[in-house]
């Protein structure tokens, strides 16, 4: 891993690391210990991250992609699969941004849920479909998951890009105020959706 965590940067290039167990963030961290880091470096999926390894995730200024839509998609199965000890430690989403940890949502799709009103509704609730909460105290406001999601994918927690006169608008056109949909996030209530400047998708 070091080797190639070496090669990349070595190009100029931030490395992104899928880690999904307590042991393999462990064996990352260890890693980049080893090779230092670049800006840019993340970890993908971070599905379990222990207490004690959020100080050095945050010491490496590591930034992290998380899919908490998991949970509400199957996470009966990640409860019940997960030692107790560790349930804490499920895609973490709060910890990371009161750590001062950039953090971006994604759905990890086909494998998770598309539909990033879910995720977000995942993010603040995080209900399992039986009915469990898992660790609630990694709530995030619902507000806090969207710029999750509006941020630069190279940059999480940066300002969202804005629309400029001229420039082709990636532009979602909702039927109620934002602050209403934040209260029910919900994918229906997306009337129009612009990507590049082209509609991709109209609801009447």
């Amino acid at each position: 891993m070091t080797d190639e965590i070496d090669a990349a940067h070595r190009h100029g290039r931030p490395v992104s690391v899928h880690t999904v167990t307590a042991v393999s963030l462990a064996l990352l961290l260890a890693a980049l210990e080893q090779t230092g880091v670049l800006p840019g470096d993340r970890v993908e999926h971070a599905a379990v991250v222990p207490a004690e390894a959020l100080p050095v995730v945050r010491r490496f200024g590591l930034r992290v992609v998380t899919q908490p839509g998991f949970l509400a998609d199957r996470g009966d199965d990640f409860l019940d699969g997960t030692p107790p000890q560790e349930r804490a430690d499920l895609y973490r989403c709060a910890s990371f941004l009161r750590g001062g940890v950039p953090l971006a949502l994604s759905s990890d799709a086909p494998y998770g849920p598309l539909d990033p009103w879910s995720v977000m509704r995942a993010a603040t609730a995080r209900r399992v479909p039986g009915g469990r909460t898992a660790n609630p105290a990694e709530r995030i406001t619902a507000a806090e998951a969207l710029t999750a999601y509006l941020s630069p994918a190279h940059s999480p927690r940066s300002p969202p890009s804005r629309l400029r006169p001229g420039s082709p608008a990636d532009l979602v056109l909702l039927a109620v105020p934002l602050a209403d949909a934040l209260s029910h996030p919900s994918a229906d209530l997306v009337r129009l959706t612009l990507i590049g400047g082209g509609i991709r998708h109209v609801r009447l």
